[in-house]
């Protein structure tokens, strides 16, 4: 990263850190050639003004041209979530698990969908899967919050409760 863009990057970051998205992404959008760091930090401060269709615009074309990086196939799907369906997201972070098939927010994120959707076997399925590939606890007490995974929340609860007798 060339001195300019890392200062630019550092400048938005702050914005971003003073909840000021307009202007991390002005200092994003004053770059020639933004790279890859500088694109997710113009994606969270779309995230923060919550334009979703701008974010998908930058995250679904970087699935394509940086498919190693996992984090946009998770941005990436939460974008089309929020700007079109919950069914374009599944879609998309499907197409991401074959390249990154044991990222536990992946499979967590799968699970919330799967859930969502009323699929409740295939959301618990799929939420073991993602604990036992990440920190089983965390991973507990985030989904134990989750509004998204309301369809198990009993399921989780005694998760939870044998998680912590263990």
């Amino acid at each position: 990263m060339s001195d300019p863009s890392h200062a630019a990057c550092e400048r938005a970051l702050g914005y971003l850190q003073l909840g000021m998205p307009e202007d991390a992404i002005a200092e994003i959008d004053e770059l020639e050639h933004p790279h890859s760091a500088a694109l997710h930090l113009k994606v969270s401060a779309l995230f923060q003004l919550e334009d979703w269709q701008a974010a998908a615009a930058i995250c679904v074309p970087m699935t394509e041209k940086e498919p190693a990086d996992p984090s946009w196939w998770i941005q990436a799907a939460y974008a089309r979530r929020r700007s079109a369906s919950i069914g374009e997201a599944e879609v998309l972070l499907r197409a991401g698990l074959t390249r990154h098939p044991f990222h536990p927010l992946m499979l967590y994120n799968l699970a919330c969908y799967a859930c969502v959707q009323g699929r409740h076997d295939e959301a618990r399925a799929i939420f073991q899967r993602a604990a036992s590939s990440s920190d089983t606890a965390h991973m507990l007490a985030m989904a134990a919050a989750d509004p998204d995974l309301e369809g198990i929340r009993p399921w989780l609860l005694e998760q939870v409760e044998g998680s912590a007798r263990s």
